[in-house]
């Protein structure tokens, strides 16, 4: 496979730029190696402004996945052509060598510089991840949300990266095969040492493929609940309520049962109230009756799902279950809503005649006969 340094000098453009190099004298070359540096060095904002002045003439003919191409590309292609410039002076410098020798000196750092050059292009176009899973949409019925895309996004990155390390180590005369077999057999012996990492992984790959929940939603995980605001390869980062980040492990997460708050459009609130035992029952009949209609005269209760029923009889209390769904799906619109009912509670209660009931023990003291 030829090199990039390779390629150029093949090319006529680079061939003539030789003859007139070599065919000159001490001076000449002196003056385009300073005038080809100066380019270099102090060119890149001209350079800047033509890539962008092109963009926008050419951006109503570019198909979306080209502009993120060019988008990607943009600067990387700016550095490629002082890089360029950078080679030529080098190559035009009044050197005691001959071009060959020149090549063998700055050609492998030019094709590197290449090479690291379009890995960064197109790690700065990780877009088209995005752009690809909206093209699939409706064959792979897949959602095209920030989880998924984020998460393939990653995965690009990692293989670009990869492959641009291993062409400049193959550039260089590394064995990347034999690095490759190498790598395997320390790779089992790490997966071997690390199994946690890779289950982690395969739960993290599972989470987004299966998409119980996205970036932005709220969750319930256990005793922990929040905002999502990451999906990681290892783990999951959550915003709780008191403004805290928890990270969790993909594989716990996989692990629990998962609760996407997000996705309901009602909330089940279910509470109990505790009266004494000297409440007659046409008081409790009644209090019934006024507690259902309070609670279906809310605007954010589905009235049709109030529930309102006298369920048992405790160590303390006669004890009367609340039963309802909410429309307010906030914690803090859930929160000012509690508050708000909990307060007429309290005022149908007085009004009602009826107290509530707290934990308490009798003690009945009996007179022993005399003998």
């Amino acid at each position: 496979m030829e090199t990039a340094e390779q390629t150029l000098m093949q090319s006529p453009m680079m061939q003539s730029f030789l003859l007139f190099v070599y065919t000159h004298g001490f001076w000449l070359r002196l003056g385009l190696m300073a005038l080809l540096a100066l380019a270099a060095v102090f060119g890149a904002r001209l350079y800047r402004r033509l890539v962008a002045a092109l963009r926008k003439k050419l951006a109503r003919y570019m198909p979306e996945w080209l502009q993120i191409l060019y988008d990607g590309f943009s600067e990387p292609l700016v550095l490629l052509l002082r890089c360029l410039l950078l080679y030529w002076a080098v190559l035009a410098a009044p050197l005691p060598l001959s071009v060959s020798q020149v090549n063998q000196l700055a050609g492998p750092a030019f094709s590197a510089a290449v090479i690291g050059l379009l890995g960064w292009g197109l790690w700065r176009s990780e877009g088209l991840c995005g752009l690809l899973l909206r093209s699939a949409q409706n064959r792979l019925d897949l959602e095209s949300n920030k989880t998924m895309t984020r998460f393939f996004e990653k995965i690009f990155r990692a293989l670009v990266a990869a492959a641009a390390v291993l062409a400049i180590l193959e550039l260089f005369g590394v064995p990347v095969a034999g690095l490759l077999a190498g790598a395997g057999v320390a790779g089992l012996a790490v997966s071997l040492a690390a199994q946690s990492t890779l289950s982690n992984l395969i739960a993290g790959i599972t989470l987004v493929m299966e998409r119980p929940f996205g970036i932005g939603d709220y969750i319930v995980l256990g005793s922990f609940e929040g905002t999502v605001e990451e999906i990681s390869f290892r783990s999951t980062k959550l915003r709780t309520p008191d403004n805290c980040l928890i990270t969790v492990e993909n594989s716990k997460v996989s692990a629990e049962y998962i609760q996407n708050v997000t996705t309901r459009n009602s909330r089940l609130w279910n509470f109990v109230i505790g009266v004494t035992y000297d409440t007659p029952r046409d008081r409790i009949e009644a209090l019934c009756a006024d507690l259902t209609a309070l609670c279906q005269a809310e605007p954010m209760v589905l009235a049709d799902t109030v529930q309102v029923a006298l369920i048992g009889f405790g160590a303390s209390s006669i004890d009367i279950d609340l039963r309802m769904y909410v429309t307010t799906l906030g914690l803090n619109d859930f929160r000012a809503l509690k508050n708000r009912l909990n307060l007429q509670i309290m005022d149908l209660m007085e009004r009602r005649g009826c107290a509530f009931a707290f934990p308490s023990t009798s003690v009945y003291l009996e007179k022993t006969p005399a003998p």
